[in-house]
C-alpha cells in the first residue's frame, strides 16, 4: 500500500510541475441570425468562424446563434427557449459575446415588451453568471439596419435606435464591456 501512495504521490508531483496555462479559454457567441451565419453560402464567414481564427488555439469559440432569436422572453422567439441557449449554457464559457435586440425592433415585440428589455438582458447574463461566476461579459451593439427592411417604415427604425441607448446602460449595469 505504501509503494502505491509513492508512486500516486510522484505522479501527482510530476503533474503539478506542468505549466497548465495552455487550457483553451472557451468563447460562447450567442445571438439571431447576424451570429448564426444566417444566409452564407460559406459559414467560414461568420463572425464566430472569424474570431476562432483571430483568436487562434488558445481559444475554443462556439457559435450559438439562432435565427429569428428576441431578447425579449415574451417575444415571438425568445433565444432563451432555443436549443442553442441550452447549448450555451452547457458550454459554460468564459467570455460570453452577446449580440441580441434586432428582432425585438419587430412590431409584435417592441411596443408590447420594451419595459421588460432590462430585466430580460440582465436575466440572460445572469444565467451564464450562474453557471460560470467568472465569465467575461461582452454586449455588441446592434448591427445597422437599412431602409429596404419590410419592417424599416413600421417603427423599426425608432424602436433600434431605442435598444441602441439601452445597451451600454444595460452593460454598466451588468459588469459587461459593450463592443461597437
Amino acid at each position: 500500500m505504501k509503494k502505491y501512495l509513492c508512486k500516486l504521490f510522484l505522479i501527482l508531483l510530476f503533474l503539478s510541475t506542468f505549466n497548465l496555462s495552455w487550457a483553451q479559454k472557451s468563447v460562447a457567441c450567442i445571438g439571431d441570425s447576424v451570429t448564426k451565419g444566417y444566409g452564407l453560402k460559406d459559414s467560414t464567414k461568420s463572425y464566430p468562424y472569424q474570431l476562432q481564427q483571430l483568436l487562434g488555439d488558445d481559444y475554443l469559440v462556439g457559435n450559438y446563434g439562432h435565427s429569428g432569436a428576441t431578447l425579449l422572453q415574451q417575444g415571438h422567439q425568445p433565444y432563451q427557449k432555443t436549443q442553442a441557449y441550452k447549448e450555451a449554457l452547457a458550454f459554460a464559457p468564459d467570455i460570453l459575446i452577446i449580440a441580441l435586440g434586432l428582432n425585438d425592433t419587430d412590431p409584435r415585440n417592441w411596443p408590447n415588451y420594451k419595459n421588460n428589455f432590462f430585466a430580460d438582458y440582465t436575466q440572460l447574463i445572469q444565467a451564464f453568471k450562474h453557471v460560470n461566476p467568472a465569465v467575461t461579459v461582452y454586449i455588441c451593439t446592434m448591427t445597422p439596419i437599412f431602409s429596404g427592411h419590410t419592417r424599416f417604415l413600421s417603427g423599426t427604425r425608432e424602436w433600434f435606435d431605442q435598444i441602441q441607448q439601452l445597451i451600454p446602460v444595460i452593460a454598466k449595469a451588468n459588469g459587461a464591456t459593450v463592443i461597437d
